[in-house]
């Protein structure tokens, strides 16, 4: 807030991705103000551009900030392998039209602009896909879970598994095995569940499901670090829910 005021800008970039909450985003003090200004101050990076149109920010916490859309875009041109996760997160996640990426990376311009192809393209890739994956985690759970089944050792995977509960809402399990296994797996990241009410709701969504007779296992990066040994646990976990069901 105080880089904002001192230099009449608005916070952008990972600056910007941190206010959002976006994943995988390490803190960084960046601003962006006007292509006209010149301005220095100490402890912050500052991005001009002659392209911001009221679309393109808002505020967030009382602080001037560029859109999530256009967050998204500065911070994927900034650091491209941060791109997927980050297009996926807001697609999955955050109900950000696909259209509305394009339409402001169009409207940023692509031509003479570092990566701003690549990220086009990662963006018309996405208009094939019914489904957007949320997070790196998740995108691990899921090879191992092919993985496994590519070697015979697990059942075959449904991402983002359609559950619809006695009530009538939905639920989807990140990996899940249908009935009669009922056995979902749940990629938890702390960045994602480190605060209460994430937390809360975590809990919610398991007991709705253990409601309808499931089982949902969450899956952590320290399990994710061992993939053969998580495709066995798996495996058992499996097992022993058709046991039970038989």
């Amino acid at each position: 807030m105080a880089g904002c005021l001192a230099a009449d800008a608005i916070a952008s970039h990972r600056a910007a991705g941190v206010l959002w909450r976006l994943p995988e985003v390490a803190p960084k003090l960046e601003l962006t103000i006007p292509q006209s200004r010149h301005i220095e101050l100490k402890g912050f990076e500052i991005h001009r551009t002659s392209f911001l149109q009221p679309v393109d920010h808002t505020q967030r916490n009382g602080i001037p900030v560029t859109s999530l859309a256009r967050t998204v875009l500065d911070v994927s041109l900034e650091v491209p392998s941060l791109g997927p996760a980050l297009v996926d997160h807001v697609l999955a996640k955050r109900k950000v039209p696909l259209t509305l990426l394009l339409n402001r990376l169009k409207a940023y311009g692509v031509q003479g602009r570092a990566g701003a192809g690549d990220l086009m393209g990662l963006l018309e890739e996405r208009k094939g896909r019914s489904r957007h994956v949320d997070s790196g985690l998740q995108r691990q759970l899921e090879k191992i879970a092919l993985d496994g089944y590519a070697a015979g050792l697990l059942p075959k995977p449904y991402f983002e598994y359609p559950v619809q509960l006695s009530d009538g809402r939905w639920k989807y399990p990140d990996v899940g095995y249908p009935p009669p296994v009922s056995v979902g797996f749940e990629a938890l990241s702390y960045l994602h569940h480190s605060t209460l009410p994430d937390w809360a709701a975590d809990c919610e969504r398991n007991l709705d499901l253990f409601g309808e007779g499931w089982v949902i296992v969450p899956i952590t990066e320290i399990q994710l670090r061992d993939p053969l040994r998580l495709i066995d646990r798996m495996a058992r976990i499996i097992a022993a829910a058709e046991g039970r069901r038989r």
